[in-house]
């Protein structure tokens, strides 16, 4: 990693006005969304790491990729389950046909509960992020009424079977489509990664020597324009992602980040990095004229 150093500051606050972007929370120049990202940066860790957000986006990506997969297995062995099973339905006693009925129907549907415990809710991360008695997972992951059925219900009819069989469709639908954005995410933060690296690499080879005559300065001085342009390019590619409906993050991803963005927050100490060393290119300018 790259250290920063107190004087990071300086050519964030010179960031030309390249135009906005939208983002989750409205439209703002990416000028401004690097300075205020930045300063917040430093109001939470100070002038640290390069890169050291992504990289912990990385590591919460691969944990919660890893647990929705372990959610969708469990959908889909409860789903298999139901698929596979027969509501209670056998013919009447004489003596008591109401009481036969649904003796069989509550052992059936007994069956599905626990079925369901065995595998919705047993996955490993259960309890730290639900915690939940079984009436109110069935109700948050089925919907009201076919969790309250499951959980309440006196007999697993074929209706409910029906219904059960729908809604975790839908559990696992959405599982789905969870793994594909936490893929996508994945995947923008190692080519942000990539595309950061490069600029900052580049900006420590324009400042060695700092001995050489005016033009190969100037020639220096210039080149570093472009390579903040890159940064800048990156921060608006990952504003295009995160507002693009086929490739978002899930909003609960970041929730207790301790900032807005990881990209856009490496991005800014990166910026500080590369325009600290344009300065020290500028003052070897200032005594060769």
């Amino acid at each position: 990693m790259v250290g920063t150093g107190a004087s990071v500051s300086f050519g964030v606050q010179e960031v030309a006005d390249i135009g906005a972007v939208q983002t989750p929370y409205g439209s703002v120049t990416v000028a401004a969304l690097l300075q205020l990202v930045f300063v917040a940066t430093l109001c939470i860790v100070g002038a640290g790491g390069l890169f050291s957000y992504i990289a912990a986006a990385r590591v919460l990506c691969r944990r919660e990729r890893q647990r929705v997969a372990a959610e969708l297995e469990a959908f889909e062995s409860f789903q298999s389950y139901l698929q596979s099973s027969t509501p209670a339905a056998s013919p009447a006693t004489p003596a008591d046909p109401q009481r036969t009925l649904v003796q069989q129907s509550n052992d059936s549907l007994a069956a599905v509960r626990e079925t369901f415990a065995e595998t919705v809710m047993a996955v490993d991360h259960y309890k730290e992020d639900y915690d939940e008695t079984l009436i109110e997972h069935a109700r948050a992951e089925l919907g009201p009424d076919a969790g309250g059925a499951l959980a309440e219900a006196d007999a697993f009819t074929p209706g409910l079977r029906s219904v059960l069989v729908d809604r975790t469709n839908a559990a696992i639908r959405q599982r789905e489509q969870f793994l594909a954005e936490m893929d996508a995410e994945a995947e923008s933060l190692r080519e942000s990664e990539r595309r950061l690296t490069d600029p900052v690499a580049e900006s420590a080879t324009l400042v060695e020597p700092l001995d050489d005559e005016y033009p190969a300065l100037e020639a220096r001085w210039q080149r570093f324009g472009t390579v903040e342009g890159h940064v800048e390019q990156v921060v608006t590619d990952r504003s295009r992602h995160a507002t693009d409906e086929n490739t978002s993050v899930p909003s609960y991803l970041y929730e207790s980040f301790p900032v807005p963005d990881p990209v856009v927050a490496d991005a800014s100490a990166a910026l500080g990095v590369i325009r600290d060393r344009r300065a020290r290119v500028t003052d070897a300018l200032t005594r060769a004229n």
